[in-house]
Parts: C-alpha cells; sequence; structure tokens
C-alpha cells in the first residue's frame, strides 16, 4: 500500500478513535478564550467606598484582615490595582478569590463568584473530563492521550493536503469556502480543507504546548533540546531564616512596616504598573518581602518584575524578571503560554480561540466524511438485493 493511502488511513482512525475528546477540548478551549479578562472585568466593577477624599488602608492592615479571612498566610497574596476603584483582591491557593474594599477592609460580594464557578468546571472538563478523586488521573491520561493523537492528525493533515503539483487552481479550492456544491459530502471536504489549512499554524502550536504540559517527558525534551539539565523540584525557599540567625536571636530587629516597604519599591519603579501582587510573609517579624509589579495583564512572567525587599536593612535585595530564565525555561513558559494565546495579549487569545472553533468544525467534518465512508457503505449493502 502507498505511504500516503497507509497515512490517510492512520490519520481517519485517528480521527474517528479520538474524535470526540477532541471535540470537547475544542469547545471547553473556545469558552475559556477570554476566561481572565472577564473575571477581572467583571471584578472591577464591585463596589468600594471610594472618594476622593478617602485614603486606603495600610498594605499591613490589609495583610491582617487577609490573612484572618483565609485562616493563614501560606500560599496566600494580594493583588492591589492601580485604579483607586477597583477593589483588593485576596488569592488563596487554587482558584478562590476574597474580594476586599481598600478603604475599608470589608469583605465584599464578589460578582465573578457564578463566573468562577461556571470556568472552574469547564477547566476541570478540559483537563480531565471533570472526573474526580482518583479517577482524575484517569481523565488527565485521557485527554493527553486525544492530545497526542490530535499532534499527529495536524501533521498527517498538513502531509495529505499538499498537492503532488502545485498548481494555483487546485491550491485555490482549498484555500476558500466554495458556494453551491453539489452534495453535503462535498461541502464537508470543502470545509475540512479550509478550516485545516487556516487553523494549522495556531493549532500546531496549541496542541504541541498540550503535549508538553500534559506530559512530564515532553516538558524535559525541552529542557535537553535547549541542553540544559531537567531541574529538580524544590519546597518553598526559607524566607529569611538565615537573616535572623546572623542577626542573632537575642538582638532586636526593627523592621520598617509592610506600607514603607511597598512605596519604597513603588517609589523606584519609572515604568506604569497597573497592578502589584504581594505574597503575605509568614509572619510579620519576617525581613524579606516580595512584590511582583505587573505592567500587562498580570499572567505572563514577561508582563511581571518581582522585587524583593529587606525591610530589616531597608533596601531592596534584588529584581527578578524572566530574561533571567535560562533558554529551557523561557521555552517551557512559552509553550505555557502559547497554549491560551496569552503570550501575546488579546490578539493572541483571539487567534487561540478562533482555532479552536475551527478545530470543532474539522472534527465534525471528519467524522461526517469518516461516516460516509466506513458506515454508509454497510447500510447499502444490505439493501442490495440478493
Amino acid at each position: 500500500m502507498p505511504f500516503r493511502k497507509t497515512l490517510f488511513w492512520c490519520h481517519l482512525c485517528a480521527g474517528v478513535a479520538a474524535g470526540l475528546f477532541i471535540l470537547l477540548m475544542s469547545v471547553t478551549g473556545v469558552l475559556l478564550t477570554y476566561e481572565h479578562d472577564m473575571q477581572m472585568a467583571v471584578r472591577n466593577n464591585a463596589k468600594t467606598e471610594y472618594n476622593s477624599g478617602n485614603s486606603r488602608l495600610e498594605l499591613d492592615r490589609l495583610t491582617e484582615i487577609a490573612a484572618d479571612l483565609s485562616g493563614t498566610r501560606d500560599g496566600v497574596s494580594l493583588s492591589i490595582d492601580r485604579n483607586p476603584n477597583a477593589p483588593v483582591l485576596v488569592q488563596k491557593r487554587g482558584r478562590d478569590v476574597i474580594l476586599l474594599d481598600p478603604y475599608t477592609g470589608e469583605q465584599l460580594d464578589d460578582p465573578a463568584r457564578g463566573m468562577d464557578e461556571f470556568f472552574s468546571y469547564v477547566v476541570r472538563l478540559h483537563r480531565w473530563l471533570a472526573m474526580s478523586g482518583d479517577s482524575r488521573d484517569t481523565g488527565k491520561a485521557i485527554t493527553g492521550a486525544a492530545n497526542l493523537i490530535f499532534l499527529f492528525i495536524v501533521i498527517s493533515g498538513l502531509y495529505l493536503w499538499l498537492p503532488k503539483i502545485w498548481r494555483w487552481s487546485f491550491i485555490k479550492l482549498n484555500l476558500f469556502f466554495r458556494r453551491n456544491l453539489p452534495t453535503s459530502k462535498a461541502r464537508d471536504y470543502n470545509w475540512h480543507y479550509v478550516f485545516g489549512v487556516w487553523a494549522l499554524i495556531p493549532l500546531f502550536f496549541i496542541v504541541l504546548s498540550g503535549v508538553i504540559i500534559s506530559y512530564s517527558w515532553a516538558g524535559n525534551l525541552v529542557y535537553k533540546l535547549a541542553g540544559e539539565d531537567v531541574p529538580q523540584r524544590r519546597g518553598p525557599p526559607p524566607q529569611a531564616i538565615a537573616d535572623l540567625d546572623d542577626a542573632g536571636t537575642d538582638a532586636a530587629i526593627t523592621l520598617l512596616s509592610q506600607q514603607n516597604a511597598l512605596e519604597n519599591v513603588l517609589a523606584g519603579e519609572e515604568r506604569k504598573w497597573k497592578s502589584v501582587s504581594i505574597r503575605l510573609p509568614e509572619t510579620d517579624e519576617t525581613p524579606t518581602m516580595s512584590f511582583a509589579l505587573n505592567y500587562g495583564s498580570g499572567v505572563t512572567p514577561n508582563q511581571r518584575e518581582t522585587h524583593i525587599y529587606d525591610r530589616a536593612n531597608e533596601r531592596l535585595e534584588k529584581i527578578e524578571t524572566s530574561d533571567e530564565a535560562s533558554l529551557g525555561r523561557k521555552l517551557r513558559i512559552w509553550f505555557r503560554f502559547i497554549h491560551t494565546g496569552q503570550q501575546y495579549g488579546l490578539i493572541g487569545q483571539t487567534i487561540a480561540g478562533l482555532a479552536s472553533l475551527a478545530a470543532c468544525f474539522l472534527v465534525y467534518t471528519g467524522l461526517a466524511l469518516s461516516f460516509r465512508r466506513l458506515i454508509l457503505p454497510l447500510f447499502r449493502r444490505r439493501k442490495t438485493p440478493a
């Protein structure tokens, strides 16, 4: 059997086997296109006690309130928006969010709570088919395998589309939608080719990044291709324990307030930041604090700078940026955010969403064509008289 024909049947069988799972991930991908932007737009409409005569509560007080409401300081962060009317976001581990009035410290009703629940379910559906408990690994294995099969479908589809002889008359037929086609089969062929060609490049990177996210071996391969050793997982670094030891247990340490530390960080900032995220210190006596200044959406690391401030010595220890990361780490982060399109802002998200929508039509037309090729002939044989 010629290679092209063999590849076609592999392409068809792969699509039939994983089509429904690919369709599910594509539909949920479309729904998640503007998840973060929609949530932030709704939350910024929460009513606060802002007026020109009020002043924000100091960071020290906001930290106390956030710790009390969260029940812990571990893994909790505050996000303060530059917009004076925007609420303060208290982010706990996972997707839990609490809104605070920056002027009174009162907890606000979250207008995006219902939206959070909806998107949380869609994310679970997208990642592991909304399975829970021990079944989550099974769901994750299924979506990972579907991603891997989809990558083969995309690559083989490109090869099958390439014409043996390059003629504009042939290429034009597969680049644009055609009207007045004689049958639904001809329409499905036309749609399958057109959606496949126009969505090929974004789909390739979305699916490839999905494979890298799904499988540790694929993620490790990124580091190896960059000529680096795979980084080992490390626990959270202890916050300035060494600083306390060096100072001596009996020595009295005077710490700059959290509010003054924040003001010192922002005073030396020339760029126009949009929000600042503060990781809650383990205790009020913790000398160092982390301030992440966001210059864009606050999602991608390339739009963020992390300022590590030493309150004991009242000095900025260092500024961490994504530029300092190794090539392997940069590639890993790039693949993470190219999957959602957030790497390139709203334009990238829109392209990713349209590519996911195109994948829905690819699955539909592919399954429809497979049904006509594989199933309909069986019914015709039964109707044929002996």
